[in-house]
């Protein structure tokens, strides 16, 4: 079979192209022909969903053999409002926000699920752990620096001189 003669590269190539894929998946729904037709989020996740059942059936010419777990029902189980949860994401804070916390807090998940829970090996765990917590730090100043003023809280500071600066006094 083809990934039993794999080594690390093949790893590595696949771990670029799936971050090069989950960081584009979005775009579409961005586009104006989503836009006009306002796809539902649920509607968005099941053509997502189709295509990666379709599709999945590439590794069969890799020399994979068929196989069924439930694991895969139980994972499907995650994936599907998960994946509404982002459509909706994208849609309401736009893709550069939602995609950029999502991606993070999804590593930091699956850091915690092969960690804490299947016990996987790390160099260092301490080193690993505080760089998590450093990804968490960079995750929250991204998101707060990313996220646009509130229009109610500056039309709410309009006259008033204690908002924000030298700029909001005199009524802006």
């Amino acid at each position: 079979m083809f990934l039993d003669n794999c080594d690390s590269s093949c790893g590595y190539a696949a771990a670029f192209l799936s971050c090069l894929c989950f960081g584009s998946f979005c775009v579409p729904m961005k586009g104006d022909a989503a836009k006009s037709v306002d796809v539902d989020p649920l509607v968005f996740q099941s053509y997502k969903t189709l295509l990666c059942f379709l599709t999945s059936f590439v590794v069969l010419l890799l020399g994979e053999q068929p196989s069924f777990t439930p694991w895969g029902i139980v994972s499907g189980l995650f994936w599907v409002p998960a994946g509404v949860a982002h459509v909706i994401a994208v849609r309401t804070a736009g893709l550069a926000i939602s995609q950029g916390t999502a991606s993070s807090i999804i590593v930091f998940v699956s850091f915690s699920w092969g960690i804490f829970i299947f016990h996987e090996r790390v160099k260092s765990f301490h080193s690993a752990c505080f760089a998590m917590f450093l990804m968490i730090v960079g995750i929250c100043g991204m998101s707060f620096f990313s996220s646009p003023t509130p229009p109610a809280l500056v039309t709410s500071c309009r006259g008033v001189g204690v908002c924000g600066g030298e700029g909001m006094k005199g009524g802006v």
